[in-house]
């Protein structure tokens, strides 16, 4: 009996340390090849704190945030391009230029009022901004009859 749990704690490991390897090749095949590397991080925040390297990709009404060191199949990060309002932009500061991966300003943004800072290449900021700006009016914007199935069950 006491020579079973040796091996069972072996299979155990070994069975974690697979599905962590199966995991990890699976968000970097699927995510790199199609995402836009970008650099984000929540505010407030001081010094070079906070940042979190990862992809975007855009989904619809929905920008989905992968950072590059998680294992989850989930994004990190989820802004609804309703909810997204551009607030400024700044330079890096010295320190920050030292590590963040391009030449470009970092840009400024809210998301359902919690302030965000991100740094993306020329291209993927025209991205960002182009996805915030082409969003039709929320009051005209046609619901899902699924989502609308949705919203009335929650209601009651």
């Amino acid at each position: 009996m006491s020579s079973i749990i040796p091996q069972i704690l072996m299979w155990l490991l070994l069975l974690v340390f697979f599905a962590a390897g199966a995991l990890a090749a699976w968000r970097f095949f699927t995510l790199r090849s199609s995402g836009t590397s970008a650099i984000i991080r929540r505010l407030p925040a001081t010094g070079n704190h906070g940042w979190r390297h990862g992809l975007v990709r855009y989904e619809g009404k929905e920008l989905k945030f992968y950072q590059l060191r998680s294992l989850s199949p989930f994004p990190d990060g989820v802004f609804n391009r309703f909810s997204v309002e551009l607030t400024g932009q700044r330079e890096a500061t010295r320190e920050e230029a030292s590590f963040l991966p391009f030449n470009e300003p970092i840009f400024e943004f809210t998301h359902d009022a919690v302030a965000y800072e991100a740094q993306m290449s020329a291209h993927g900021r025209m991205a960002f901004v182009a996805w915030i700006e082409s969003a039709p009016d929320a009051r005209t914007d046609k619901m899902s009859p699924r989502e609308l199935r949705r919203r009335m069950r929650n209601k009651h």
